[in-house]
């Protein structure tokens, strides 16, 4: 399925407002893309963006004019992409948007287009700055900003764009789409907990970033199932030598947070996401306390992540709290 045909039958009201714009010619400058975890919030981003000067007469992006391509291949040159997902966004990013908002349009569509992706990963200097932009912007210029936590960004931000809301989309749906691309078990398992549609987990199997983070997951649970000094010795030794950047340690913990999620709902009896894992868990259930203590010091010790701290001294950090069972230092 295309990702045309994906907005129009997961994500209706966002295909319909967007068409309609574009029907009518009256696109607004500022979109919020805004979805839970999974939603693919920057994959709709840049489709629109590309709907915007494709040369087709059709409605959207039809993917396959020369347009279309250069932009796909990155190479459309009134078009920038700042990724907060990848890294925390700066004052000088958004001085870098700016410097290339004023300059003139190298395309004969005539539009400069930047997307901003997971914006709440910005500090305050970075959203002010940011706002200035959006104050008055150019009658060329059009913008995409997604977010999975609106909650972070400043109302009056939020008040200066049209909001696109994405629809959660059944995980029993794209599971069996995903296994019918010969997907194997573990991958859909997971990536189907981290992506809400079929291409970007298509596009996310092969990731290097991914196929790591997963091997140190499955690593971090066999060591725990073990015993916490296994599980200790294992991060000490191997884990944070493996994960060392802002982008590895947030999907690391993101992948560990699903696991200690399906402990906390073994413990529960219900269904779990890792299913082929489950005996081990299982196992790690009986040795540890407080599992919900741990599950939110994981997602805890990802929200660092943005802030400048050691990557090394956070896990061992958190892997202290968690064969402790929830107590550190000696306090619960």
């Amino acid at each position: 399925m295309n990702f045309k045909e994906y907005l129009k039958l997961s994500q209706p009201f966002v295909y319909n407002t967007f068409t309609n714009a574009l029907k009518s010619n009256k696109i607004a400058q500022t979109y919020l893309i805004k979805g839970n975890d999974g939603a693919p919030i920057l994959e709709t981003a840049l489709f629109l963006a590309k709907s915007l000067i494709c040369d087709s007469s059709d409605s959207l992006a039809c993917s396959s004019c020369l347009s279309c391509i250069r932009f796909e291949n990155g190479n459309y040159a009134d078009f920038m992409l700042l990724d907060g997902n990848k890294q925390t966004l700066k004052v000088g990013d958004i001085d870098f948007l700016q410097e290339f908002l004023s300059s003139s349009c190298m395309e004969k569509k005539g539009k400069k287009i930047y997307i901003i992706n997971c914006l709440e990963n910005s500090n305050k200097e970075t959203l002010n700055a940011l706002l200035k932009t959006l104050e008055e912007p150019n009658d060329n210029v059009f913008a995409f900003i997604t977010t999975k936590n609106e909650s972070k960004l400043l109302p009056t931000i939020i008040s200066r764009c049209q909001i696109l809301n994405l629809l959660p989309t059944k995980k029993e749906d794209i599971i069996k789409e995903v296994s019918d691309q010969g997907i194997s078990i573990d991958d859909c398992q997971i990536l189907c907990s981290l992506y809400s549609n079929v291409d970007a987990i298509l596009n996310n199997v092969d990731d290097e970033n991914y196929k790591l983070c997963k091997e140190c997951l499955f690593d971090t649970l066999d060591a725990l199932e073990q015993s916490s000094y296994k599980a200790l010795q294992y991060v000490q030794s191997e884990l944070i030598t493996k994960i060392k950047t802002k982008e590895t340690a947030r999907l690391y913990l993101d992948l560990l947070a699903i696991a200690f999620k399906d402990i906390l709902l073994l413990q529960m009896d219900q269904e779990i996401t890792l299913q082929i894992y489950q005996p081990t868990l299982s196992h790690i259930l009986k040795s540890l306390k407080n599992i919900d203590k741990i599950y939110l010091e994981i997602m805890l010790s990802r929200g660092k992540i943005e802030s400048n701290v050691s990557i090394s001294l956070l896990l061992e950090h958190s892997f202290i709290y968690i064969i402790n069972g929830g107590n550190l230092n000696g306090k619960q």
